[in-house]
């Protein structure tokens, strides 16, 4: 509830300062604005408490009492109450000598305290006056009649050790209320903030009564006002209080220097609260007591009775941060499905003031005179900003069943619901009842609207599969009808599947720049959204909004029923065009590929794109799924060129998935569509995040045989990996076989490509059937050329006695973790016997001679 108060309490930011509203002729004039009557009547209250009799507390040292305020709470009610101390004498008193007591009507006498912002205030200068604010929790007591003030000061010689000097005994005639018509000025935040009641209005609405109060706040500072943290309270004529809180409109309001607002304040009341001779009270948490001190109050205007009801087309205003904002149910019309009618409700919103608003986020409901409530989908209010002067028109939906009467429903508009905030309805239009017309697939509906006059088709509406969720693909072809060329505005789109909006964003692609239409021609739209897979549709509405000058509006809508679900094969298609102008192209299999796991496989195929475009061209990015006969999807990785495509130009696009083992790769057809994101078709290098035209490719698995014979050449396309030589050598006591392979790389350039993913895997198997492999990137680990040499080494302690024997050169193609075996080849070992060492010649030992290395 403290959060709320912050944010809630009025404008009457009034700081604990305001708590000094005395008035006096010594103190501070007052700042009560209004006409001559009025100020008499509020001066005549003042007087009440100016005609008491000053309080003589020292020779040369009185005190006056000059207002007193009451504030209601749950851990009792705050009284405060403000004495001025006036020193004529030549000498500084000290407020210690005296202090005060309140005695209630019911007899219970309690001694109060200075608020915590004036307790430094301890001495009355000569000649000087000093305001001091008291405070008192007075319990139960709920009205200041019959209160009396008494003032004490210290003395020794008496039982109680202290000396009533005198009191004060609040008039009959004294209110605490400012009076009807009148405003108060007071001080808030160091700003002088005059503050006046405008209106009350009581409403009913279910069953329940609610009181909305209009007050008006005028800054009088030289500063910005910012919304305090004050509680604001609507007291009845018996005494009893319901807090008031802000409506959205009036939520975190800033008042401009010399600015006027006027701020609004709800409550639910019981019904049999009596609503004549209401009042208003505000009042400020003062930190240091932790307790609510009473700031201002007001008697309020009476009050008056209006109705929520707006009729049939008609225009309904009501004010947002002090704007004027004009409402109207321009269009309703209703269609049935089972047993539930479906609403389409265009809601009309202009800001009629002078600037930029956003508006609170408004919740929608239609509701029956039965009394039942239908949720409407109101995203389209959320955070919704209006220029001076724009108007936008948003479309509503909404399910009603059909045993309620269609005739009588009204379309509500409730404040967003906030915690400790009253939910309070801002308007209900009666809905007028018309049917809506359901749209065919290819039929041309005519339109009119401030762009021209045009035709209309939904050509189709696809759903197809997007990663974890279903795109809703519609294509919509608009005509110029008329004579003249127009201009189209840049769109912005909405879905609506069964009686839901997609979640944003929904993007909208022109299938051509331009925006200029001749008379007689059409451009064509694609409206794209996303939706949970397993979501079932019934209908789908489309719509186009136009998005260009100051205002947005719906420029189409469309609805059907006819959706085509999934990607429908189209026979055996060996070829495919792409149309889209810019982009045009046909594709064709080059190639489709199993690389056998474990337990998955990897289906791999290669896409032959030629350009169709007599110029240089970026060619269209694509998506692309396998599908299985039982329309189930995998999605597929696609690499393909960045680079634009020349005249005839040829790119080679590599597509390929993980399937699951049991999954027969031969019956699977692949899709291929156009990239799409952020409204317009994907670059070759971009992201899509969705996609268009689907078209469908048979497929024909491809089993290349492995070569028996590496020096033919073995195709890894787009290279070919020709073993023109391969040795093999161990020498006698060594432990190493080195291998030399002399090769020949080649590279087909005739298409551009993206990543080639695939690898060379070059294994090895030495006569003792132990293998050793390293896996090749090609143009990298292995480099294009002729008669290029490659060399590995094996390492075993068997070499050491190895004489002869083969080894086998075997080549895979590794992709993504899988293998092809393309070939393999034996080769003969070549043997090196240890070199022996050189003889030593001794000569023969004699006994002339016995030591022929001797020394002389």
């Amino acid at each position: 509830m403290k959060n709320y108060r912050a944010c809630a309490a009025l404008v009457l930011g009034m700081i604990i300062a305001s708590q000094h509203l005395a008035l006096s002729a010594s103190a501070a004039p007052s700042s009560v604005t209004a006409n001559k009557t009025a100020n008499n009547s509020q001066q005549d209250q003042a007087n009440a408490l100016s005609q008491l009799p000053a309080v003589a507390v020292q020779s040369g040292v009185s005190v006056r009492l000059t207002d007193v305020q009451l504030a209601k709470a749950d851990g009792g009610n705050s009284l405060t109450y403000t004495l001025v101390y006036s020193n004529t004498s030549s000498s500084t008193y000290k407020l210690i000598n005296v202090f005060s007591k309140i005695t209630t009507p019911a007899g219970a006498t309690i001694k109060s305290s200075p608020i915590p912002e004036d307790k430094t205030k301890v001495a009355v200068a000569p000649k000087e006056q000093l305001t001091v604010t008291y405070y008192v929790n007075v319990s139960k007591t709920a009205s200041t009649q019959g209160l009396s003030i008494s003032l004490f000061g210290f003395d020794f010689s008496g039982s109680e050790y202290q000396k009533k000097l005198g009191s004060f005994k609040v008039p009959a005639a004294y209110t605490p209320y400012v009076q009807q018509g009148l405003s108060k000025q007071i001080t808030v935040s160091n700003l002088p903030v005059s503050l006046k009641p405008e209106s009350l209005q009581i409403f009913s609405f279910n069953n329940k009564i609610y009181a909305k109060v209009a007050l008006s706040l005028t800054n009088q500072g030289a500063k910005v006002l910012a919304a305090p943290g004050h509680r604001v309270f609507l007291e009845s004529s018996g005494g009893s209080a319901f807090e008031l809180t802000l409506d959205s409109t009036s939520r975190d309001y800033k008042v401009q220097s010399g600015e006027n607002k006027k701020i609004f304040y709800l409550a639910e009341l019981p019904a049999y609260i009596p609503t004549t001779r209401m009042s208003l009270l505000i009042t400020g948490e003062n930190a240091g007591l932790k307790a609510d001190l009473p700031v201002v109050s007001f008697r309020l205007p009476e009050a008056s009775y209006p109705s929520l009801e707006v009729n049939a087309y008609a225009v309904k205003k009501f004010g947002v941060s002090s704007n004027t904002i004009e409402t109207q149910l321009k269009q309703a019309s209703v269609s049935s499905t089972g047993e539930k009618a479906l609403w389409t409700l265009k809601l009309r919103i202009r800001n009629a003031g002078n600037k930029a608003v956003t508006l609170p986020a408004y919740e929608l409901s239609v509701t029956a005179k039965e009394g039942y409530s239908f949720p409407v989908n109101s995203k389209a209010l959320a955070s919704l900003t209006l220029k001076p002067l724009e108007e936008k028109i948003l479309q509503f939906s909404a399910e009603v069943p059909l045993n309620v009467n269609q005739s009588t429903l009204k379309l509500q508009m409730v404040e967003p619901a906030v915690e400790g905030k009253t939910i309070f309805p801002t308007a209900m239009y009666k809905i007028p009842y018309s049917l809506e017309m359901t749209n065919s697939v290819a039929s041309e509906y005519i339109l009119d609207n401030s762009f021209g006059t045009f035709g209309a088709v939904l050509e189709s509406v696809q759903r197809m599969p997007w990663t974890t969720e279903d795109l809703l693909v519609g294509t919509i072809r608009i005509r110029n009808v008329r004579d003249a060329a127009v201009t189209l505005p840049a769109f912005t789109g909405t879905i609506q599947a069964g009686q839901t909006a997609l979640d944003a964003p929904v993007q909208v692609v022109a299938a051509t720049s331009s925006q200029q239409l001749a008379s007689g021609a059409s451009a064509v739209y694609y409206v794209i959204g996303k939706l949970p897979y397993e979501r079932s549709l019934d209908q789908v509405r489309i719509g186009l909004n136009s998005g260009t000058g100051d205002t947005t509006e719906p420029f189409l809508s469309l609805k059907t029923q006819q959706v085509v679900p999934g990607m429908s094969d189209a026979g055996d298609n060996a070829t495919f065009k792409i149309d889209t102008a810019g982009k045009r192209a046909e594709v064709k299999e080059r190639r489709t590929l199993l690389y056998p796991g474990a337990s998955q496989n990897i289906l791999y195929t290669e896409l032959e794109v030629s350009s169709l475009e007599a110029r240089r061209a970026e060619l269209s990015r694509l998506v692309a799924y396998y599908k299985t006969p039982d329309n189930t999807y995998y999605e597929a990785e696609v690499s393909q060129s960045a680079l634009a495509a020349g005249p005839k130009g040829k790119s080679l696009v590599s597509i390929w998935s993980k399937l699951p083992a049991s999954i027969d790769a031969s019956q699977l057809t692949l899709f291929a569509g156009e990239g799409v994101s952020e409204n317009k078709l994907t670059a070759p290098d971009g992201t899509p995040t969705a996609y268009i035209n689907p078209k469908a490719l048979t497929l024909h698995i491809q089993t290349p045989a492995a070569l028996v014979t590496l020096g033919s050449g073995v195709p890894l396309f787009p290279y070919t990996f020709t073993v023109t030589q391969a040795t093999g050598a161990v020498s006698e006591g060594q432990d190493t076989l080195s291998v030399n392979l002399t090769y020949t790389l080649a590279k087909d350039n005739q298409y551009d490509m993206g990543t080639n993913a695939h690898k060379l895997v070059v294994q090895l198997t030495d006569p003792l059937g132990q293998t050793q492999e390293r896996t090749l990137v090609p143009g990298t680990d292995l480099v294009t050329g002729k008669f290029l040499t490659y060399s590995m080494t094996l390492t075993s302690n068997a070499y050491k006695t190895l004489r002869s024997g083969k080894f086998l050169v075997t080549l895979y193609d590794e992709f993504q973790g899988e293998r092809i075996l393309l070939g393999s080849q034996s080769y003969s070992l070549t043997y090196t016997p240890a070199a022996k060492a050189p003889e030593t010649i001794t000569a023969p030992k004699n006994a002339a001679n016995p030591d022929p290395g001797g020394s002389l």
